[in-house]
């Protein structure tokens, strides 16, 4: 829950909450004034009506909370301004929140310093992230986004060690179908991300493909980057150029145009 991390959430929850809780009881109280209920049935009833308009506040918080976050994470994965990005979802990484909700912020903080091309922030906000054995799921995330970033750092080998750990991870019968597919697309991505590292050619139609069949703009600008080193490997200068023009067109804020240059 991170009704606590911004302010109007926060401020719907608890005056809200204690405006409507006062209002719906009170309500309820006159209502049955001349009623021939008991008190104890009055306060009961009470009790209901101020517990129905808490929850109704905290139901509108929680509704506050999504957008405010929502719109901070549009920046990053729409915009694809990580700077904007970061100054806006930055100051979240202090707020009260619980660990599931932390570990997702966090690995979204590390993607913001990746594309800016802070690397080493990246990863020292992944190392930070600490989760329990059973949460399958957000290990799989964490392990997923270490591997891109010490890729990202040209450093291929704890990257294998990162995908072999998330291999491990998917023999777990606890693990989700849902859970299963996304890790083993990301495993797959992250071997011709490792395959171009090492400086072996790719097949650049999977690539495409993969453009093609993935709507975000923040996973296509990483395919678009991907696509112009396998090119410019082989040597295939008229789909570098394409993908180049791509990534300094829709990634101008992001570290992948500098990347291409050097």
């Amino acid at each position: 829950m991170m009704i606590n991390a911004f302010a109007k959430s926060r401020r719907t929850a608890w005056i809200g909450g204690i405006v409507l809780g006062l209002v719906a009881g009170a309500g309820v109280w006159l209502a049955l004034s001349g009623s021939d209920q008991s008190i104890f049935n009055r306060v009961l009833l009470a009790a209901l009506a101020a517990f129905v308009g808490v929850n109704i506040a905290v139901y509108l918080a929680r509704m506050i909370a999504a957008r405010e976050y929502q719109s901070r994470l549009l920046l990053l994965y729409e915009n694809l301004d990580p700077e904007a990005f970061l100054a806006a979802a930055g100051p979240l990484e202090n707020a009260p929140m619980d660990a599931s909700s932390r570990c997702t912020l966090m690995v979204h903080l590390a993607n913001g310093w990746l594309y800016a091309g802070k690397t080493d922030r990246a990863m020292e906000i992944l190392e930070s992230i600490q989760l329990p054995d059973k949460a399958l799921a957000a290990r799989g995330l964490v392990l997923s986004n270490k591997a891109t970033c010490w890729l990202a750092q040209g450093n291929p080998d704890r990257a294998q060690s990162c995908m072999d750990q998330l291999r491990e991870l998917l023999k777990d019968k606890a693990c989700s179908k849902e859970f299963s597919a996304k890790a083993r697309h990301a495993l797959a991505y992250l071997q011709i991300c490792m395959d171009l590292s090492r400086g072996k050619r790719v097949n650049l139609s999977v690539l495409e493909n993969d453009f093609e069949a993935n709507h975000s703009p923040f996973h296509r600008l990483d395919v678009q980057y991907r696509i112009a080193l396998a090119a410019r490997k082989s040597g295939d200068m008229s789909r570098f150029e394409s993908a180049r023009d791509y990534v300094e067109k829709n990634g101008a804020k992001t570290v992948f145009p500098s990347l291409l240059k050097s």
